[in-house]
């Protein structure tokens, strides 16, 4: 994660084509890969100040969300299925909760990266 200080919310850290994808595993509560790269392909996602479509391999679609899972915002399970097993991924989260956990995640970062200063810093 990487935070543009132009930008405010869900923006100022995820890429232009994850901010939707986020938003949807809110909405559609479970969801494979292969749904989440369709509901991708579907809509008319554009990049920051290019205008131009993004187009979003199936692979960046499963890192993304393994990423996700590995930063304790999304779980999965795993079952079997046509092809093999199949990861399905869960938002446990509230929103709420979610915003605060990229909170702790940038701050624990912070606290990595400047240990002196964050123990220095009042609040």
């Amino acid at each position: 994660m990487q935070l543009d200080t132009d930008k405010n919310g869900l923006p100022a850290i995820f890429k232009a084509w994850q901010v939707p994808l986020i938003e949807e595993l809110f909405k559609r509560n479970p969801m494979i890969s292969r749904q989440a790269h369709i509901f991708l392909k579907e809509r008319d996602i554009v990049t920051g100040g290019t205008g131009s479509k993004v187009s979003v391999s199936r692979a960046s679609v499963i890192n993304f969300l393994n990423y996700l899972v590995d930063q304790e915002l999304l779980n999965y399970t795993m079952e079997t299925g046509k092809g093999g097993y199949h990861r399905i991924y869960t938002m446990t989260l509230t929103r709420e909760a979610f915003n605060h956990r990229i909170i702790d995640l940038f701050l624990d970062t912070l606290r990595t990266a400047f240990p002196t200063e964050m123990r220095l810093s009042p609040g």
